[in-house]
């Protein structure tokens, strides 16, 4: 793994309390895909970078097994803790090499966790450790929003959402620009690939998970780590502003609110054989 992150326990734990699970239409969606061209069992799926368990939980109803994998011990000990399953194993391990079998894996699947990987070998050990018609997932997201129907409130929670991550831009680590572009300049070597539209997951959530999320960002972290006392000021300010848009007095920062995130999707399939 290129480029280590999420390793403080105070990190992991806002991670984990304000990152939803991820919506379950993408574990349908992979597995349709994987159906398209392999019938055979759904033994294993591999989850690459998997955080603290928000991507691992949806693959659990379709597979046997499902492994769960992160080079992050403190983001392990969160799976294992708060998105434990009786099919689900989570392991610490780097993502450039792949504790399974030659051809014995179905779908393995990576979560806004691509751009930290050394590219090359992990995807050589994608490919070796995938059957014959095997998939290979990867998406990513950049917001968690509230999501309004009027239109000029849209447009201002848009503009404020613009504001702070112009803001944060310079703190980001260069691998998550890949991320930023929707994986747009990296190269898959699969035999096919499919590049699908954003995903938009509904879902209520709270005030707090707003903020949380935002805090929860890679680039936040680092401001935070440059200069507390401007990292503290940017997020006072970025709840000030979306309080006063959202009409949320202090007193409900816990009730619940209709939230939204987009995922961009991109499909991979191994070469299918037949004999």
């Amino acid at each position: 793994m290129v480029n280590q992150q999420f390793v403080e326990i105070d990190h992991v734990q806002i991670y984990s309390a304000h990152r939803p699970d991820v919506s379950p239409e993408i574990a349908q969606m992979s597995v349709n895909f994987l159906r398209e061209k392999f019938d055979g069992d759904l033994d294993i799926a591999v989850d690459v970078g998997c955080g603290s368990g928000q991507s691992s939980v949806i693959l659990a109803p379709f597979f046997r097994l499902v492994y769960g994998l992160d080079v992050s011990e403190a983001q392990i000990q969160e799976a294992v803790k708060n998105r434990a399953h009786s099919n689900i194993h989570y392991r610490l391990q780097e993502a450039e090499s792949l504790p399974f079998e030659t051809c014995s894996v179905q779908l393995v699947s990576a979560c806004g966790s691509l751009h930290w990987f050394n590219l090359e070998t992990f995807f050589r050990e994608v490919k070796r450790i995938l059957v014959p018609g095997g998939v290979l997932i990867v998406y990513t997201y950049h917001s968690l929003r509230p999501y309004l129907e009027c239109s000029l409130k849209k447009k201002k929670i848009d503009s404020l959402y613009d504001q702070i991550y112009e803001e944060l831009y310079p703190y980001w680590p260069k691998e998550v620009h890949s991320s930023l572009e929707k994986y747009e300049n990296v190269q898959f070597p699969f035999e096919e690939f499919r590049r699908i539209p954003d995903v938009r997951q509904f879902f209520n959530g709270r005030f707090i998970d707003l903020i949380g999320f935002v805090e929860s960002l890679s680039a936040f972290q680092i401001m935070k780590k440059s200069d507390i006392s401007k990292a503290d000021n940017f997020i006072k300010q970025f709840g000030l502003g979306l309080r006063e848009l959202l009409e949320v007095p202090d007193e409900q920062d816990r009730e619940m609110i209709k939230l939204y995130r987009d995922f961009y999707c991109i499909m991979c399939r191994k070469e299918y054989k037949l004999g």
